[in-house]
């Protein structure tokens, strides 16, 4: 560590102890003397340092990030304390239903607590993509890079929530919305889509009706080689994992 960032580092030790201090002090004695403090920090020291950082450190950032880091490197990180908010609440939730008195208020005092901070993040992280990714994504991207990228991220969605037993029986490699597809050419690509699978793999059909037809067509064309699992059912959205199975 430099000297510049370890003094850097330093500050910022300083500020999150002193409001964490003022914020602990709001809860005993006094509180008015102290939320008088509280104010003092925020306009003296807190809201000088963003202010200085934002003039003059983050553009020597900016040049440096281009040339050598990662743009949605802070973003990745927002994710890490999110899950980690996400695993405490859920390992206070399950300590809560075996705890008696004076346990219990204890418990329910740290969910509401990390509930709050979790809220709070979530809303600086949201408003982070809406404001500064959401543009340039709209602007720049293409709308097939667009498309992939939601396809995507919703076939991990699935994958996370249907959980590791059956992520073990199959791997969903895409997702495929059709919805804005002309009927003529939605049969065409799914089949394309599941030809491209591997045995194991599958992808999530989205879909405004439900695709029956296409099931009976599978079964066939493909008798055999083809698993179909509803995920969603109506009333306006359909969503089908579609695996190709097993030799």
């Amino acid at each position: 560590m430099s000297k510049v960032t370890k003094a850097i580092h330093d500050h910022h030790e300083k500020l999150i102890q002193s409001l964490s201090g003022l914020v602990v002090g709001l809860t005993k004695d006094k509180p008015e003397a102290v939320a008088g403090e509280l104010v003092e920090f925020l306009k003296r020291e807190l809201v000088p340092h963003a202010i200085g950082e934002e003039a003059h450190l983050y553009p020597l950032i900016d040049s440096l990030t281009k040339e050598y880091g990662k743009a949605t490197a802070t973003m990745a990180i927002d994710h890490e304390f999110i899950q980690d908010f996400a695993r405490q609440i859920e390992q206070a939730v399950r300590s809560l239903r075996t705890a008696g008195e004076p346990d219990r208020r204890i418990l329910i005092d740290k969910i509401q607590y990390f509930g709050l901070q979790l809220h709070r993040l979530l809303q600086f992280h949201l408003e982070k993509e809406e404001r500064v990714y959401m543009p340039l994504l709209e602007r720049y991207a293409s709308e097939f890079q667009q498309q992939q990228a939601l396809e995507r991220m919703h076939a991990t969605y699935v994958e996370q929530r249907e959980g590791p037993g059956e992520q073990a029986e199959v791997r969903i490699k895409t997702s495929l919305d059709v919805r804005r597809l002309a009927p003529a050419k939605r049969h065409p690509l799914i089949f394309e889509t599941f030809e491209a699978l591997e045995p194991g793999e599958a992808f999530v059909l989205i879909n405004d009706h439900d695709p029956k037809p296409l099931y009976y067509q599978f079964k066939a064309e493909r008798e055999g080689r083809f698993s179909w699992d509803y995920l969603e059912q109506g009333p306006d959205v359909w969503r089908v994992r579609i695996g190709r199975t097993r030799p």
